[in-house]
């Protein structure tokens, strides 16, 4: 199931744009694969999204508003039937913001809050779009706000980690962060990830 929630508040054809791109990708790789029409918290609500859902081995998130991805999700039956999906042994796959939400909420501050994680994944702060030029003002931000007891991954771009919580692997052009209270390591094509202990 391909959901473009986070690219919703961009307005009707990107939301399509995203759902289109998300089905072609995976019916590339020989998948059935179609978009589930999430918009917002009251689709993701709804019982039919949950079910189709329930019925689905991998749920992929596309990239938009990480803020509107985790409102529209937070506590919702769509979040429940995600969790579901894991435990039976589905995948959540997702690109920028449907990346940042897997892990925990981040502190906020100040004047910029990254309070976007649902927690799928529990002691994991995601950063994408890491070598960005850009992002480095927002790197060095979200360094200081990973919640204690958890570490930061932070990801590059054309780069992916594939795993969960036993660990990872590094697949892609870039490099990974991986920072914790003890600091930070670098990981590249074809390095594991350790997962967390305990």
């Amino acid at each position: 199931m391909v959901l473009a929630t986070a690219s919703a508040p961009e307005g009707e054809a990107v939301f399509s744009r995203w759902g289109r791109a998300g089905v072609r990708h995976f019916e590339g790789l020989g998948l059935s694969a179609r978009a589930l029409p999430v918009r917002d918290r009251e689709d993701a609500q709804r019982l039919d999204v949950a079910g189709a859902v329930a019925r689905c081995s991998l749920v992929f998130f596309s990239g938009g508003d990480p803020g509107h991805l985790s409102r529209s999700l937070g506590g919702s039956r769509l979040l429940s039937a995600i969790h579901e999906l894991l435990a039976a042994g589905g995948v959540y796959a997702g690109c920028s913001a449907g990346a940042m939400v897997v892990g925990e909420a981040g502190r906020s501050g100040g004047r910029f809050s990254f309070g976007t994680g649902l927690g799928i994944l529990r002691r994991e702060v995601f950063g994408v779009h890491w070598d960005a030029t850009l992002a480095a003002p927002w790197r060095a931000i979200l360094r200081s706000r990973v919640p204690p007891g958890c570490r930061l991954i932070g990801v590059a771009e054309r780069t992916a980690v594939l795993g969960g919580e036993g660990g990872w692997t590094v697949h892609g052009r870039g490099r990974v962060e991986v920072r914790d209270g003890t600091g930070s390591k670098w990981f590249s094509e074809g390095e594991e990830i350790p997962g967390r202990p305990g």
